[in-house]
């Protein structure tokens, strides 16, 4: 099986044979997916690899080979199944053992044999008649210290040794015991009672002490002025709000480096997040980031949970919002007599921003081509068509929930889906519809929202005029 990748190593084209095994049918679905984390291609070594699917992680062997082609240099990677390990059958002592008697023919095998026991008997017979009485002694004795040597070599690899040492040693114990038994009072029994009673009350003040000296995570509420630190940094308090919100999410995006045991990640994700901390004024956080670079590898889990749950302990309020209560809460006596009189006219609450019409807007022409796209991503061009497809169709889908938010008077809610369609639109490199969906997004004034929002469907009839056209 093959594939093959781009310089940014994205997948381009695969063969027949590894789109059936992962059960797709293009190419397209193939890249889609990829995009999407559906899939994922992983490189375990220079000669491994694993593809992760929803269903199975398949892994193979790799042979690599570079390619140049009008596209630039590209690499072709070549898939093999993984072979089986054969297990061994054979045990080490049966592996290649030759010896010289196997090695020689019956016949002087036996000759040799023969001549063998024959010069031992003479050298015996020589030796029974030169050794002295003296020396069949000193060979008795060796004797006997040999086999003494070889039982105390059996006692040792027995279950349970028992040797001349071991019996005095127990005949020892056995004195003592009984000379115990003779001197212990009755008494004591309560005492061994008491001494129980103590190790148990020990045991439970130590069991005690190990929990107390467990540590906790903190619950405390970390109390964020965002009317304090917006002046301090010099923006608004809903710029503050969101760069806090934001900052939130970049931090729960980097868990994986920060658990890393790679320095270099590890070390980049804590820059990161120190830096925003330190101009978002956020002490708590920085102190526990700066914690999490001096920690060592074995502490790093229990370093990035107190981490995040410190985080998960921020929150905000408005001091000036505070002190507006108070003063509504001093002078509510006068209010009071006011409210409670007779109302001469009838005072009607205005609820929302009003009603948007986007009937009878001129489409915004700017030039937008799929091939650079393409280009730009590294991508098939049919595949970028696609996703313009499914950005259209969502665009129009929120859209309306954001005329439906204006008439609401729910402005979070026009700056999500600002937000969001930005996204989508940037990513495929729809820059002029993306600028429009930015001014949305940002926008805190209700008043200019509305030239905004129109703005904005301007340009997108006109991008949705291009891909129309293209498309047929």
């Amino acid at each position: 099986m093959y594939y093959i990748t781009n310089q940014t190593n994205q997948v381009i084209a695969a063969d027949d044979s590894l789109l059936q095994a992962l059960n797709l049918e293009s190419i397209d679905e193939l890249i889609k997916k990829i995009l999407l984390e559906e899939i994922s291609f992983t490189t375990l070594s220079q000669e491994s690899m694993e593809i992760v699917t929803p269903a199975d992680t398949l892994t193979y062997m790799i042979q690599k080979s570079s390619l140049s082609s009008m596209l630039g240099a590209l690499n072709l990677i070549q898939l093999n199944a993984v072979p089986e390990e054969e297990e061994e059958t054979l045990s080490i002592l049966d592996d290649d053992l030759i010896s010289i008697k196997d090695g020689l023919p019956e016949d002087e095998s036996k000759e040799e044999e023969e001549e063998t026991v024959h010069e031992t008997r003479d050298e015996n017979e020589l030796f029974e008649l030169t050794l002295p009485d003296e020396t069949e002694e000193v060979i008795t004795y060796n004797k006997k210290i040999s086999l003494t040597q070889e039982e105390e070599t059996l006692s040792v690899l027995d279950d349970d040794p028992i040797s001349i040492k071991d019996n005095f040693i127990a005949d020892e114990s056995k004195e003592e015991d009984e000379l115990f038994e003779l001197t212990l009072p009755v008494i004591p029994e309560e005492t061994i009672d008491e001494i129980v009673l103590a190790n148990t009350a020990d045991s439970i003040i130590a069991q005690e002490n190990i929990e107390e000296s467990t540590p906790t995570l903190d619950s405390t509420p970390i109390v964020i002025d965002l009317y304090e630190v917006s002046e301090m940094i010099g923006i608004s308090t809903e710029d503050y709000n969101t760069f806090l919100n934001e900052y939130i999410d970049a931090a729960i995006s980097l868990e994986q480096d920060l658990q890393s045991t790679d320095n270099e990640k590890r070390s980049s994700a804590i820059t990161t997040l120190a830096q925003l901390a330190d101009i978002l004024q956020l002490p708590e956080v920085n102190t526990m980031v700066k914690q999490l670079s001096l920690e060592s590898e074995n502490n790093h889990t229990t370093s990035v949970e107190w981490f995040y749950n410190t985080l998960s302990r921020l929150t905000t309020i408005q001091s000036n919002e505070i002190q507006t209560t108070q003063d509504t809460e001093e002078s509510s006596i006068e209010d009071e007599i006011v409210l409670n009189a007779p109302a001469s006219d009838t005072i009607e609450e205005k609820n929302g921003f009003g009603t948007i019409s986007l009937e009878g807007i001129k489409p915004i022409h700017f030039d937008f081509q799929l091939e650079a796209a393409a280009n730009d991503l590294s991508l098939p061009v049919e595949l970028i068509e696609e996703f313009v497809h499914d950005f259209i169709e969502q665009a129009r889908i929120e859209t309306k929930k954001m005329l439906l938010s204006y008439e609401e008077g729910d402005l979070d809610s026009i700056q999500k889906i600002g937000h969001l369609l930005k996204g989508a639109s940037s990513n495929l490199r729809i820059n002029a519809l993306s600028d429009t969906l930015y001014d949305i997004q940002f926008c805190e004034d209700s008043n200019q929202l509305e030239n905004f929002i129109k703005r904005y469907w301007a340009h997108f009839l006109s991008f949705e005029q291009q891909i129309n056209i293209i498309s047929k």
